[in-house]
């Protein structure tokens, strides 16, 4: 029988933990051994995660979708993003956690780094060790700082952050849409998300996001074209369809349960929208899903 998924600080530990200034590194292989090597799917609603992976491997769980990964990889994982992990015992890296305070804090100059730790992926680094060792150097002199008793350690460790989002962003191993779009647009675009985040989009109009952003339904169907390919009707569709997938992969909430929360009108409308968008209806697809998906993230390592 599965629980219910998990909102936690660091992982094990409650939400409400989280500190508005939290900046907190660990070993992998420390922190994971306790668990056996298995991270169960849990999310963070006030924290992003950064997995510096040095050596190893393992099997990564990222929203509905479960990737294999072995050597260097950088794997980031923004706030709300549901993810678990099953590493191999020979798994050597870092976990670095920040609060989305200081996230917002250090990025709010410049919104296409906003963009870039807003999107949760594996990079697969084993082609390009110099930028990885040069994104390790800034975690070690962090790692360093956090093991002194120096004064103005928060801002220093701040400044360090910064500078390594730089690092990141300059990695551009996908050479995407993404950095076309102007400064605006990106704000408009991080706007447009927060609102479908944080309210259930599916009986919004689009006139109800674009009148609070201050753009027309145009602009912002350019908006969304531009950074995602998809035009915004789009956007939300896959918002719902994803957090569909999350509640019946890994809650044990039934599908007229789970119409019920993301407002659909009733659960013949939730079935055939989800059959249009994945060609399964919810059931077939919640049997596909605990036969591949969790077998995956449990078993394939």
């Amino acid at each position: 029988m599965k629980s219910e998924i998990k909102n936690f600080g660091i992982y094990g530990k409650d939400a409400d933990t989280i500190s508005e200034d939290l900046i907190h590194l660990v070993s992998i292989d420390s922190s994971c051994r306790k668990h056996n090597w298995m991270i169960n799917p849990h999310f963070h609603s006030q924290l992003y995660q950064f997995f510096f992976i040095e050596s190893g491997s393992g099997v990564c769980l990222l929203n509905d979708k479960s990737k294999t990964f072995e050597g260097v990889h950088l794997i980031i994982v923004p706030e709300n993003t549901l993810h678990g992990f099953q590493f191999k015992e020979d798994i050597k890296g870092y976990t670095l956690s920040v609060s989305s305070r200081i996230i917002e804090k250090i990025t709010d100059s410049d919104k296409e780094l906003f963009f870039e730790v807003n999107k949760a992926r594996m990079i697969n680094m084993n082609n390009h060790f110099e930028e990885f060792n040069d994104a390790m150097d800034s975690i070690r002199r962090m790692n360093q700082e956090l093991s002194m008793n120096a004064a103005k350690t928060h801002l220093f460790l701040e400044t360090i952050l910064l500078l390594l989002f730089v690092k990141i962003f300059r990695f551009r191993i996908d050479k995407s849409k993404d950095y076309l779009a102007a400064t605006k647009e990106l704000v408009y675009y991080r706007n447009f998300m927060k609102m479908i985040k944080s309210e259930i989009p599916t009986n919004k109009s689009i006139e109800h996001y674009t009148k609070a952003i201050g753009i027309s339904k145009t602009h912002l169907n350019r908006v969304c074209q531009a950074i995602t390919g998809k035009p915004t009707k789009q956007v939300i569709c896959d918002f719902l369809l994803s957090e569909s997938m999350v509640l019946m992969t890994h809650t044990d909430k039934t599908v007229s349960e789970i119409a019920y929360q993301l407002e659909f009108k009733d659960v013949s409308y939730f079935c055939r929208f989800f059959k249009k968008q994945t060609g399964y209806t919810p059931a077939q697809f919640r049997i596909d899903s605990r036969n591949n998906i969790n077998q995956k993230i449990l078993y394939n390592y």
